[in-house]
């Protein structure tokens, strides 16, 4: 059956032939840049089949991809996570603070450079590097699982009293939470009571996020004119018969090998296949992960968009040297000057021939057989001559012997190597490498010269740079995606010592990074120049305390207002490389709390010194006028006690 780019048929036996026969128009689809890439290799390790046959020829193209790599990428970057919206918000600080310490675990632990830099490296040769990323779980199986078994009573008809009878227990029988009988030598019993055993108990023992070069050979799309329009992408993984026995057991033994190692045929003339080709497909459109081997008519392994992720891809978007806007065929960069370079080779060959053809030669009068030793003679060594008179008279040395002329081959040599001088600036030229950054530089150049040359040599390169740091964003954002989707709370907490309670956990997989902003230092990935970063970093100080001291009059006496002035140093700072990082703590200055005038704080003093002894004044006025008024009522009570005296005295005295 033949299969056109078409979807997945829903038959079972049509899935795995749907799926070879994809894959195999896809790679047909590359073969020409595939074979073109093979040789491109063998180029860049200077690899020759026949040894004894080599062809002189300078590797330009080796030197060119390590100079530029290094300028590429640096050393291992930082991560750098922060709320896209700054909010008051503690369980977003701690959720971004837990990302990103986790992110540097995870490039602390594992080999990320080593993936990137091959990457980089299959880019700069091949014309396209990927990376994918890997999460892998290990399961660790402990002890059985306890499963506990309920004892049922089994009743019948039976005495229940001496000559009665009634419903009573006649036997029981065993069964676990499912309600099936158990057996009773399986039955086991301890302090909480009956159980048996189930299977043993797995759990997830570690956690990692890798980032897995993938081999620019083992890499296959499906045919789009760009990134967003892919439909499928696949890995190829060779396995031995071993392999295939530990994964896939007994049908491992059936599926064919169909691919040749190279390690059997560098020792065998007609080597037998040795491995076998098993394609990991990812489908977008059906959201599944694939698994099928060549020439084998069914599917291995089938599993449901294992990872979650948002854009589905296990990976970012491959690295192209050359990327056009109409398809997704890598173009080699070598393409560019590949002309130039056959013509390098040419003039080196042509120039090591005439380097061999540049020997002493030349003819002596065969009368003088002892001539014949001049020609290897030692240091301060003479040779006799037995008719030395005959010598002379035919003038010596000058007319007996004569060596064949040698300036014009001179004259050769110098031209081509002038001309090749030549080609290797032009492909300089073409691929944008400057002499500063080989570590050339002419004597007579100063040191701002030999900078300014530089900056221009590298700005061909910054496109480059900005490219590699997307891709370095992307897989820092998958690495994310993976980390806060898939390890368990307690892992987090030893790889990020922060505590993280349920509440910050629920949120930070309901959001899925979606309020946060993701990125990467530019300065720890690449480094051009160390010296002209401390520059910038020390014009960025300078810059700033001239500013400060410019504004800081003006926000003062109220001519420029607090939030104006600092907004204008944040459009100043972000001018600046590495500001990002301070951009935070920009944004957080508050204004500074006016500061009292002595004078005025003197008259504070008096004024509340004076309200203080008006206050005792009062206080002591109201205290004399109590005083007063508690003699008068004294006085009025004991006039008052003696009219009544009086009164009772008079009483008495009438009644008498």
């Amino acid at each position: 059956m033949e299969y056109g780019f078409d979807r997945e048929p829903t038959k079972k036996a049509d899935r795995a032939a749907y799926w070879n026969d994809q894959i195999a128009k896809a790679r047909r689809f590359e073969e020409n840049w595939r074979e073109r890439a093979n040789g491109i290799v063998q180029r860049y390790r200077d690899d020759n089949i026949n040894r004894f046959e080599r062809e002189t020829r300078m590797n330009i193209f080796h030197s060119n991809v390590n100079t530029i790599k290094s300028a590429l990428y640096f050393k291992t970057p930082k991560p750098k996570v922060s709320r896209r919206f700054k909010s008051n918000d503690p369980i977003g600080r701690t959720i971004a603070e837990v990302i990103q310490r986790g992110l540097q675990y995870q490039l602390d632990i594992y080999d990320f450079d080593n993936a990137v830099k091959k990457a980089i490296e299959d880019m700069l040769i091949v014309g396209r590097g990927a990376i994918r990323l890997r999460y892998d779980p290990v399961l660790v199986t402990g002890e059985p699982e306890r499963i506990p078994v309920r004892v049922e009573p089994i009743t019948g008809i039976g005495e229940v009293a001496p000559g009665q009878m009634g419903e009573v227990q006649v036997a029981q029988r065993l069964l676990d939470p499912d309600g099936n009988e158990v057996e009773q030598e399986n039955v086991k019993q301890d302090a909480r009571g009956m159980f048996i055993e189930g299977d043993p108990v797995e759990f997830i023992g570690e956690q990692s996020i890798t980032c897995e070069h993938v081999n620019w050979s083992d890499l296959t799309l499906s045919p789009s004119r760009c990134w967003e329009d892919v439909r499928w992408i696949a890995f190829r993984h060779l396995l031995s018969r071993e392999d295939l026995v530990d994964y896939y057991g007994s049908q491992g033994e059936q599926i064919p090998l169909t691919y040749r190692s190279t390690e059997m045929s560098d020792y065998q003339d007609n080597p037998e296949p040795d491995m076998a080709e098993v394609y990991e497909i990812w489908d977008k459109r059906s959201g599944k992960q694939i698994f099928v081997a060549t020439g084998f008519d069914e599917i291995l392994e089938d599993f449901d968009d294992p990872y979650n992720l948002d854009g589905f891809w296990p990976m970012p978007e491959p690295l192209y040297a050359v990327s056009t806007t109409d398809t997704t065929l890598p173009v080699p960069e070598l393409f560019i000057y590949e002309d130039q370079l056959f013509e390098l080779d040419l003039i080196t060959q042509r120039i090591a021939a005439l380097t061999e053809a540049l020997k002493r030669r030349g003819v002596y009068d065969a009368s003088f057989q002892e001539l014949i030793r001049l020609s290897d003679a030692e240091d301060n060594e003479f040779i006799p001559v037995d008719n030395m008179a005959m010598l002379q008279a035919g003038g010596g040395l000058a007319n007996v012997m004569q060596e064949a002329p040698l300036q014009n081959i001179i004259t050769a040599l110098t031209a081509l190597y002038q001309s090749r001088q030549v080609v290797i600036e032009t492909i300089y030229e073409l691929t944008g490498i400057s002499d500063i950054m080989r570590g050339q530089s002419a004597s007579r150049e100063t040191a701002t010269a030999q900078r300014i040359k530089g900056q221009f040599g590298a700005m061909r390169l910054v496109n480059r740079q900005r490219t590699i740091e997307k891709f370095l964003d992307k897989i820092m954002q998958l690495k994310a995606e993976l980390l806060v989707e898939n390890l368990e709370p307690t892992l987090l907490e030893k790889m990020t010592a922060i505590a993280i309670p349920p509440e910050v956990v629920a949120v930070m997989r309901d959001d899925r990074l979606r309020s946060y902003r993701i990125s990467i230092d530019t300065e720890e990935s690449n480094a051009i120049d160390a010296a002209m970063d401390q520059k910038n970093r020390t014009e960025f100080l300078t810059a700033t305390v001239q500013f400060l001291q410019s504004v800081g009059p003006l926000v003062s006496s109220g001519a420029l207002g607090f939030e104006q002035a600092k907004q204008m140093l944040l459009f100043a700072a972000r001018a600046f490389p590495g500001a990002r990082e301070l951009e935070e703590s920009l944004e957080a200055i508050q204004p500074p709390q006016p500061q009292p005038n002595p004078a005025d704080s003197l008259v504070q003093v008096e004024r509340e010194k004076v309200q203080a002894q008006t206050a005792r004044t009062e206080a002591d006025t109201q205290l004399k006028i109590a005083k007063l008024d508690l003699d008068r009522q004294k006085t009025e009570a004991d006039v008052a006690l003696k009219q009544q005296k009086l009164e009772i005295d008079a009483a008495k005295i009438v009644t008498n």
